[in-house]
C-alpha cells in the first residue's frame, strides 16, 4: 500500500521543484533574461544553489571577482543585501521630475544591463522606467508608438545631426542589437512615455 502513495508524493515534489525554477519577472526590466547566462553549472554565491541561470550584467561593489548570482537572489534582494552588490549605477531623468528616492524593488531587486559605453537607466515621472532592451526604428515603434519615434528622432537630430525626418528614420533603421549603433528603449511605468538613449560601439 505504501507504494501507492510514494508516486504521487514524488510527482508533486518534482512538479514543485520545476515550478520554483520558473524564471522570475522583474517589473523594471522587461528583457531580463538577456542579463543572464542560461544553462550555467555555477552555484549562486548567495544561496549556494545551481539554478541554471547566472547574472552576467554590470556589477559594482568591493570585490576582486564578480560573484556569481542567480536571478532569484536578485529578485528577492538578498544578493544585493548579503553580498554588498549594486547592479545599477547611473539614472538619468527624461523629464523635469526628480527621482527623490529609488524603490527597493528597483535598487535591490532589478538586474542591470550592459551597454556599449556606459549604461544609463532612463527615468520618467519621478521614478525609473521599464527597460525593454536594445533596438531600432521597428522596436521603438512597437514599444512606444509615434511618441516614442518622435523622442528618438529628436535624439537623432540633437546628438547626431540628422535634420530631416527621412534621415532620422534611416538613422534609426540602422540601429539595433546587430548594428554598430542601438537605442536603449525604456517606457515610463506611470504615463507610458517612451524614451532612453542611443549608443555606438
Amino acid at each position: 500500500m505504501m507504494h501507492l502513495f510514494l508516486f504521487p508524493i514524488a510527482f508533486a515534489a518534482s512538479n514543485l521543484s520545476k515550478m520554483s525554477q520558473i524564471f522570475p519577472t522583474f517589473p523594471y526590466h522587461a528583457d531580463a533574461k538577456k542579463s543572464f547566462e542560461e544553462n550555467s553549472e555555477e552555484s549562486c554565491a548567495c544561496c549556494n544553489k545551481k539554478r541554471g541561470y547566472i547574472y552576467n550584467g554590470p556589477m559594482f561593489g568591493n570585490f576582486d571577482d564578480d560573484p556569481s548570482i542567480c536571478p532569484w537572489c536578485i529578485k528577492d534582494g538578498s544578493a544585493c543585501e548579503k553580498l554588498g552588490v549594486e547592479l545599477v549605477s547611473d539614472i538619468n531623468s527624461g523629464d523635469d521630475s526628480e527621482v527623490l528616492e529609488l524603490p527597493r524593488e528597483f535598487s535591490k531587486c532589478t538586474p542591470g544591463f550592459y551597454s556599449w559605453q556606459e549604461s544609463v537607466w532612463w527615468a520618467h515621472c519621478g521614478e525609473p522606467a521599464v527597460y525593454h532592451g536594445m533596438g531600432g526604428k521597428n522596436e521603438i515603434e512597437t514599444i512606444g508608438g509615434e511618441d516614442g519615434l518622435a523622442y528618438f528622432r529628436a535624439l537623432a537630430e540633437e546628438e547626431f545631426g540628422e535634420e530631416t525626418e527621412e534621415k532620422q528614420d534611416e538613422f534609426l533603421s540602422n540601429c539595433g542589437e546587430d548594428f554598430d549603433g542601438t537605442a536603449y528603449i525604456f517606457k515610463c511605468r506611470k504615463c507610458g512615455s517612451c524614451g532612453g538613449n542611443i549608443d555606438f560601439n
